[in-house]
């Protein structure tokens, strides 16, 4: 997981901008903004992606917890509702706003302030004229991984069962073999070079068309299912390592020696089919290592890991509003890009850190951000901890006493 900053120095006329004039209607767009968005493709290959593989592997987790205590879906789809819409309402109607706000100044739209900002917030829709973010510029991750739970719960569920283990042992024994689980991204790159051909009716959305998340959410599931992927991982590490590095060569030559023909000239072109496989094939890889080195070091039980897994989704609704807030501040910096970019960068991972063991600590904040919220302050436990060793301290003592 990483935090980046490209929307700033990007091709995108929405979101806080570097260069905000250059945005303006008729301006140009620099080349040094594309420039940018081809080395971070390079970064949104893995992200999302990854996001979604866990959902799919969590998914599968969650339904056998719910046969073992025998807990109807329909109560799993509650709680899925409120662990990931409730988050996302709350943050169209709050911080959300904040980011908007923040952007029409950096575009020279002023305000007296933000409170007097508010009011007009809910005055049309952002991207279409308007301002109100009903997606939540970022938090539409939450809104369609809630669509994608609804759509396809019952179909994991089914799958779960014992007529369908064997078959499914058959086809996680079959990807142990090197290369074979190359086959499964397959369907991605059609569904990339589908959408790049203009089929597609709905935009490309953190990288990704749409319908590519579904397959990563799929494959998610299905390498939770069976023991034998994680072989499949162990036995396609080290070529996953070396196809991943062959395919990061390709996508840097591509971007120098064909810059023009994949990212400024309108169309498609021969190259981007090139591009789109072996971009693919980089993240396909890319998770692969991931997941491997996750199973091997992080599959077991340790507080670390706990807190790490409690962060994750507080995590990637914080980053983006800390960055943007950061960010407009930077921007402002007569710095060069790369200064600027390292600079968000710092800031940022130094302001999340701490604020997501704040937000851990209060059950409010953690039910805002998406956390389990436990019946039992954070905090109350450090104390219940200092007077369980004081007790023990004294049943200590008094044997001592006793054997004097």
């Amino acid at each position: 997981m990483s935090i980046t900053a490209p929307s700033f120095f990007d091709s995108d006329p929405l979101s806080i901008k570097n260069n905000p004039a250059d945005f303006a209607s008729g301006g140009t767009i620099p080349l040094s903004n594309y420039k940018l968005l081809a080395n971070t493709s390079l970064l949104t290959a893995i992200g999302l992606p990854l996001f979604f593989i866990i959902a799919g592997m969590s998914t599968f987790y969650a339904l056998g917890y719910l046969e073992k205590k025998e807990i109807k879906i329909r109560k799993y789809i509650l709680l899925r509702f409120i662990r990931i819409i409730v988050p996302y309402v709350i943050g169209i109607f709050t911080y959300i706003s904040l980011l908007v706000f923040l952007e029409l100044t950096n575009k020279g739209i002023i305000y007296s302030s933000f409170f007097a900002f508010y009011p007009t917030y809910f005055v049309g829709f952002y991207g279409f004229g308007g301002n109100f973010s009903v997606f939540g510029h970022h938090l539409w991750f939450l809104v369609i991984l809630f669509v994608l739970t609804l759509a396809t719960v019952h179909l994991f569920a089914y799958l779960r069962r014992e007529k369908f283990r064997s078959g499914f042992s058959k086809i996680a024994s079959f990807f142990t073999k090197p290369f074979t689980i190359y086959l499964l991204p397959i369907p991605i790159v059609v569904m990339e070079v589908i959408h790049s051909l203009y089929i597609s009716f709905l935009p490309r959305i953190g990288g990704w068309d749409f319908f590519s998340y579904i397959f990563f959410l799929f494959y998610g599931y299905l390498f939770a299912y069976d023991k034998q992927f994680r072989k499949a991982f162990k036995k396609n590490f080290i070529i996953a390592i070396i196809l991943g590095l062959v395919s990061m060569g390709i996508l840097i030559f591509s971007n120098i020696y064909y810059f023009d023909l994949i990212w400024l000239i309108p169309g498609f072109q021969n190259i981007e089919i090139m591009f789109l496989l072996f971009r693919v094939f980089y993240s396909w890889s890319v998770l692969i290592v991931i997941l491997f080195l996750g199973e091997k070091y992080l599959n077991k039980k340790s507080k670390a890991v706990k807190t790490l897994n409690d962060f994750v989704l507080p995590f990637y609704i914080i980053h983006f509003v800390i960055v943007s807030i950061v960010g407009f501040y930077v921007v402002q910096l007569d710095f060069l890009v790369i200064s600027e970019y390292l600079l968000i960068f710092i800031i940022s991972l130094a302001i999340i850190v701490p604020l997501l063991f704040i937000i851990r600590e209060l059950n409010a904040l953690s039910f805002i951000f998406g956390m389990k919220v436990s019946k039992e302050k954070s905090i109350a436990r450090f104390f219940k901890k200092k007077k369980t060793t004081t007790d023990e301290s004294l049943i200590e003592e008094s044997k001592i006493e006793k054997n004097q």
